[in-house]
Parts: structure tokens; sequence; C-alpha cells
């Protein structure tokens, strides 16, 4: 089945955080909207900025852990390391809060349920910005009652990192992140893989990530190219239906390519990209007998947006659209 979502037409000023890869002064901070940009200092926004600071001096282990710490936000999270989560804000559902992976819709095609399965690990994270109340319902579909942006960090140069840890319950992690590039053109690559027995009766889980981003600087702008693979394989006891149903079990895929563009001619800015990310959710409600029950859902997402701002003796004007497709299957 496919769903036309909608093309959008924006006037006025909608909202995304923009990343600045050589500064982590709060003060700084862009506010790139995806017509007119401000400083963060002088924003009238609900924004909370969660910097890298911020996450390095943090006990959490995963994006939805780090996200708990934001007041306001309702997070309910089931097993450990970011295996499910859904994310909201009091007095919404995850429905009503719109996901962006630098600047790029990550809302699952099915429910708000899978739209954490991201396809990174929270040591690729630069920061994370949020977006609270009202304000965020300019951004469209989905952002209700709040919008997250996660920004992956980027460098400059060479640089490969290794990292492994162990732990109780057979806990075991491997990543590796690789860096090549200059100030022309940057490549990042991040691979990550998790898995534990679990800290109880089926509640084992595998986790595997793989991310790749890069960035051509142009006159006056930049193109960029992100692509990425997550899949969970976890034992879900207990996780949704009764909590006497301890034999459930789940796997998830999420998969996302987008190519996004900006670029400054004289008054006039353009920002724009297109993107596809597909979504995939197998749940056994016994994973020894799924002859019992099985769902299977796969969904697609595929859309893309033009936006841009003209200065001029009045002020500032800005006009956009957007669309997207929702492709649904079994």
């Amino acid at each position: 089945m496919i769903k036309k979502v909608g093309s959008i037409f924006f006037l006025g000023t909608l909202f995304f955080a923009h990343a600045q890869e050589k500064s982590t002064d709060i003060d700084s901070i862009e506010i790139q909207g995806k017509l007119i940009s401000i400083p963060y200092k002088i924003a009238n926004q609900n924004i909370t900025v969660i910097t890298r600071e911020d996450i390095a001096n943090s006990p959490a282990k995963s994006i939805d852990e780090i996200l708990q710490q934001v007041p306001g936000m309702d997070i309910r999270r089931r097993g450990a390391n970011g295996v499910q989560s859904d994310i909201a804000f009091r007095g919404s559902s995850s429905e009503q809060v719109l996901l962006l992976l630098n600047g790029i819709r990550m809302s699952d095609s099915q429910t708000g349920h899978n739209s954490m399965n991201l396809p990174i690990d929270l040591d690729d994270v630069e920061r994370i910005e949020v977006i609270k109340g009202a304000g965020a319902r300019r951004f469209g579909q989905n952002a209700y009652a709040g919008v997250i942006n996660v920004i992956t960090k980027t460098h400059i140069g060479k640089r490969v990192k290794i990292s492994a840890e162990g732990g109780d319950y057979e806990t075991y992690g491997f990543g590796l992140n690789a860096q090549l590039g200059n100030e022309k053109f940057s490549n990042s690559l991040q691979a990550n893989s998790n898995s534990s027995q679990g800290y109880m009766y089926n509640t084992d889980y595998e986790i595997r990530n793989i991310f790749y981003q890069s960035k051509l600087n142009i006159k006056d702008g930049d193109i960029r190219l992100q692509a990425g693979f997550s899949e969970k394989k976890f034992g879900a006891n207990g996780f949704y239906s009764s909590p006497k149903a301890t034999e459930q079990y789940e796997e998830t895929q999420a998969s996302v390519v987008s190519l996004a563009h900006q670029q400054t001619f004289g008054n006039l800015k353009i920002h724009s990209n297109v993107y596809w990310r597909r979504g995939q959710d197998m749940y056994l409600y016994n994973r020894e007998k799924p002859e019992i029950y099985r769902n299977m859902h796969i969904g697609n997402n595929v859309g893309g947006e033009v936006n841009s701002s003209y200065e001029w003796g009045l002020g500032t004007t800005g006009v956009g659209v957007e669309t997207e497709k929702r492709i649904f299957g079994k």
C-alpha cells in the first residue's frame, strides 16, 4: 500500500539545529530552520541542547538514557542498552514526537514505537537538540509535542578509534570509528556491535549498527551524504501484552539514506534534501513456537524538501515545499 502524506508549503520560521563541528560553545550554535536561521542565544523557543561534554560526563550508555535527563521527557524503556524505547513528552505519545538525524526525518512509517531505531551509537553523537512545546508544531507531521535532532560527530584529518567492553551476563561491545578527510571533503564511518544474555530470562539481545557520512564543501555551501543500517534482535520477556508473556521475541531493522544540500547566493539561501528510510519489524509471541503468532511489518518513507529564505529591506522571507510518501507491506 502506498500513502502520500502530503506536499506542504511553509511560510515563516521553522527551526532545527544545524551542526557546527568546530564549536561546543552553546551560545555559538546557530538554529537553522527550514527557512530562516537564528542564533541559539536569542531563540524564543523552549530549546534544550545536550552537548558532547554533557554526554561525556553522564553515566548514560544509550541515546534514550541521555534523553531521560531532559526535563519533561517521558522515556518508556524496555530492556537494556537502548533495545526498545518509546520516546515522548509528558502529556504526549511517541506518535507526536518528530525525530531527526542530522536534520533528516527518522519517523517510522508504521509507528512511533520504532522511531528510536537509529543506526548510531551514543559515542557517535556530537550533540542532541530538543525543541519542546507549541514551537515544534511548525515542523509538520509528528511534531505536535516536540522535535529531537540528533547530530553526529565529524572530524577533519585521519583518525581511527577501536573500542571493546565487557560485563556481567556475557555482555560484550565492539566499536570502530574512522575519520578521513580535509577542509574540502571529509568522511566518517562508524560500526558497532553489542550483545548480552540479558539480566533475566529471555532478555538477551544483539544490536548491530553501521553508519557513514560525508561532507563536500562547495562555494558558499556544502553537500552532505549519510547512510546507515541498524538491526536489533532481542528477547521481549513481558515487553508487551501481559507480564506473563515471557516467551516474546522481536527483530527490528532500520535503514536510512539521505542527500542534503545548502548554499547561499547573495541574499538568497537554499536548503534541500532527499531521503529514504526503511523499517522492518518482526514479532513472535513465543520465540520457540512461532506458529502460535507471528507479526511482520515493512514500511518505507521516501521524501524530500526544498526551502529558501531571502533577506531584503523589510526583513527575511521564507518559502519552502516538502513531500513524503509512505509505502507499507508485510
